[in-house]
């Protein structure tokens, strides 16, 4: 079962593995990347995160499409992170619906607009939250369990 959804440009790193993987006490995270599951070492270097009561697995969108689809997660609890909201409304339009979606860490820099200190998106990524928004899909903007929540409203924090 797919306890969170979370968009992170940075993939993997502590912030997931030492805060939400505890929160929501998963046992089981997978890194959903084209790029990222098509080199190599960059997957064996992800996967090697894992540890005991933590498996982690890098595939494809579209493998990960086929993977939840056919029930290959099982029992586990897990966490799925995506690089960008692109590959989260992917994920979404090939039938893996879901009701949240965690907006953890996006930086387009000067370029974009600031939603929390870890989050600033483009206009592409704006129309693509607010067609989220329009779905049901609830946009939970946070970079840790901890922290309070933002708001999203269009054209403003």
């Amino acid at each position: 079962m797919i306890t969170l959804i979370r968009v992170d440009d940075r993939l993997l790193h502590g912030q997931i593995v030492c805060t939400w993987v505890p929160f929501v006490r998963a046992n089981a995270l997978i890194v959903a990347s084209d790029e990222a599951a098509s080199d190599s070492l960059v997957r064996d270097i992800m996967a090697s995160c894992g540890y005991e009561g933590l498996s982690v697995a890098v595939e494809s969108i579209d493998e990960v499409v086929r993977h939840i689809s056919s029930g290959g997660d099982g029992d586990s609890k897990t966490i799925l992170v995506v690089g960008g909201l692109k590959d989260a409304m992917r994920i979404y339009e090939a039938g893996m619906k879901f009701e949240t979606l965690n907006i953890g860490n996006i930086h387009h820099g000067d370029n974009g607009r600031t939603l929390s200190p870890s989050v600033i998106i483009d206009c592409e990524d704006e129309a693509i939250i607010e067609r989220f928004e329009r779905m049901g899909v609830r946009i939970d903007i946070r970079d840790v369990p901890t922290s309070v929540a933002v708001v999203y409203s269009r054209g403003g924090r």
